[in-house]
């Protein structure tokens, strides 16, 4: 399923960081779609990899320029990710390769989220989410481990909520 608005973000991003001394003329319109259209604040210098997915326009959606974000992660709306304080910055939440972060997800501190985990809708992360772990709630804790005998990547965690992929 191809999501244009995420196509769209990645596109104008990466133009940004690779794109030398000519990125200048993609900034503003980075600005403006990022602002306007998806309404979230996304910094385009922020570590973000491969296939980065925003779903429902990512309303809400702020995300800390100090934050390490692997490939093959989606986002929903009204999630922040970032340090625990104004003088924190440094101690960002570093995110591994095929998360799904549900809507309204706060990830705080420098934490490590595991790689082919779920985040649960509305959960509040505050420690480490080790790999292949389904965690929900506030405090979140861990309510499933996926099987990772399988590679338990996002299909596996689609059929193990009983869903078709």
């Amino acid at each position: 399923m191809v999501n244009k608005k995420s196509n769209t973000f990645n596109y104008l991003r990466l133009k940004i960081v690779y794109e030398g001394v000519f990125g200048f003329i993609y900034k503003p319109l980075y600005s403006l779609y990022t602002e306007l259209f998806l309404g979230c604040e996304i910094n385009p210098h922020t570590k973000i990899g491969s296939n980065f997915m925003i779903y429902h326009g990512a309303r809400g959606t702020v995300i800390n320029p100090h934050t390490i974000i692997g490939n093959n992660v989606s986002v929903r709306q009204n999630t922040t990710i970032g340090a625990k304080g104004f003088s924190d910055s440094g101690h960002c939440p570093l995110i591994e390769d095929n998360v799904i972060i549900g809507p309204n997800v706060c990830i705080i501190g420098g934490i490590t989220i595991g790689h082919n985990s779920v985040i649960g809708a509305e959960a509040v992360v505050v420690k480490d989410v080790p790999p292949y772990a389904v965690v929900a709630g506030n405090p979140a804790r861990i309510i499933k481990m996926l099987n990772s005998q399988f590679g338990g990547g996002k299909r596996n965690v689609f059929v193990s909520f009983g869903c078709v992929a």
